[in-house]
């Protein structure tokens, strides 16, 4: 039997690149090398377009130095253009994951964005930050940290964006946990806050005492309907223009909702759990309003109540500049 020759196979070579994929195109015209000794590869047209700054300052082209902004000097490293970043390798990549035709980056948190942002506007990428303020409004932000997505959204001035936080932070109260991002914005901006916040806590509690906004079928509430239960001391006029008497357990609900409206004056502290059933437990109590109350109060406060105290806070002006 013959024995068989294999031929000897080539080694396999890898090649060791120090630039960071996939910024580690050989063909590339630049190099940006971040504050933690990372090295992009990239092209100077998706820069230039998606930054005038880079743009005039890299058209001087590599014979010459070109004039620095914010201490920004290209200078050659191996036969290509280099610029040194005080940004680090994470940040630079997500923002030029931005300016390369791919899918858009990840940012997980408050910290990201605001980095990403802080990257665009120094090299003053208007459009690339457009795609990102978006993602500082998602609801999981708003929600849990109004305050800081405020401060962030004004520091970038996105009106909208600091706008529509400033209502969010009204379902906080007034004076909450500190948060860094407060060091970048001025103490007349937080002031005013603080003031939209008051405001907006006079016009919601304002609600709770003039029942001259219920509609005009709310004398039919049991609460207006009942003479089995105490009532409040006091009448109240409605929009027909007649007086009439108040059971006073819905008294005594419209003035623990004051509590809560007078230091978080939005819509979603009247739906409260605790408050309602403290309320429908008193009503109980009477076997007229016993089985009218839960409907009754349900519509009052689902139909009536909550977009009452958002049409209030909503004409309060946000007085800050932009």
């Amino acid at each position: 039997m013959m024995s068989q020759v294999v031929p000897a196979m080539s080694a396999l070579t890898l090649e060791v690149t120090p630039y960071r994929s996939p910024f580690d195109d050989q063909d590339a015209d630049l190099t940006l090398h971040s504050s933690d000794g990372a090295r992009f590869a990239v092209h100077k047209l998706f820069l230039t377009m998606s930054s005038p700054l880079l743009k005039r300052c890299l058209v001087v082209g590599s014979s010459s130095p070109s004039p620095a902004f914010e201490g920004l000097i290209v200078r050659q490293e191996g036969g290509r253009d280099t610029i040194d970043l005080v940004e680090d390798s994470v940040t630079t990549d997500r923002v030029l994951q931005y300016c390369y035709p791919f899918s858009n980056p990840v940012l997980e948190n408050l910290d990201d964005i605001q980095a990403v942002l802080e990257m665009m506007r120094k090299f003053g990428m208007k459009g690339m930050m457009s795609r990102v303020r978006s993602l500082l409004v998602q609801p999981v932000f708003l929600e849990q940290e109004p305050l800081r997505v405020f401060a962030i959204a004004y520091r970038f001035r996105l009106e909208a964006e600091t706008r529509l936080a400033a209502r969010y932070t009204l379902r906080s109260p007034m004076f909450g946990p500190y948060v860094k991002e407060l060091e970048h914005i001025p103490a007349s901006v937080y002031h005013k806050l603080l003031q939209y916040h008051r405001k907006c806590s006079v016009a919601a509690c304002s609600l709770t005492s003039d029942f001259s906004w219920f509609p005009g079928f709310a004398s039919r509430w049991v609460w207006f309907q009942c003479d089995d239960c105490v009532h409040h001391s006091l009448s109240w006029p409605l929009a027909d223009g007649k007086i009439y008497e108040v059971n006073a357990w819905f008294i005594e609900y419209m003035e623990r909702t004051r509590d809560v409206l007078r230091e978080r004056p939005c819509a979603k502290v009247v739906t409260d759990p605790m408050l309602i059933v403290e309320a429908l437990e008193s009503a109980a109590a009477c076997h007229t309003c016993r089985p009218a109350a839960y409907l009754d109060l349900s519509t009052f406060i689902g139909d009536h109540f909550t977009a009452e105290v958002e049409k209030a806070t909503e004409a309060v002006e946000l007085d800050i500049p932009f």
